[in-house]
């Protein structure tokens, strides 16, 4: 799933598992070219990425899952 923000330039992509549907993490990539302090960014850039690296259930809130490994 993604969405392209038209200020930025930049294109939001949200990444899932495509058997399960579990989101695994999302990037965002310099899509278009942009002014401003945007501007210095190249088109095909990725700005940002992240991962889902662990997942628990826990009981209540604020309540922190063991830590494994």
């Amino acid at each position: 799933m993604a969405r392209l923000d038209e200020t930025s330039g930049q294109h939001e992509e949200w990444i899932f598992d495509r058997k399960t549907h579990v989101f695994l993490g999302e990037r965002t990539v310099q899509v278009n070219e942009a002014d401003g302090e945007d501007g210095l960014i190249k088109p095909g850039t990725v700005v940002f990425t992240s991962a889902v690296m662990n997942r628990a259930v826990v009981d209540g809130i604020k309540q922190v899952p063991p830590r494994t490994g």
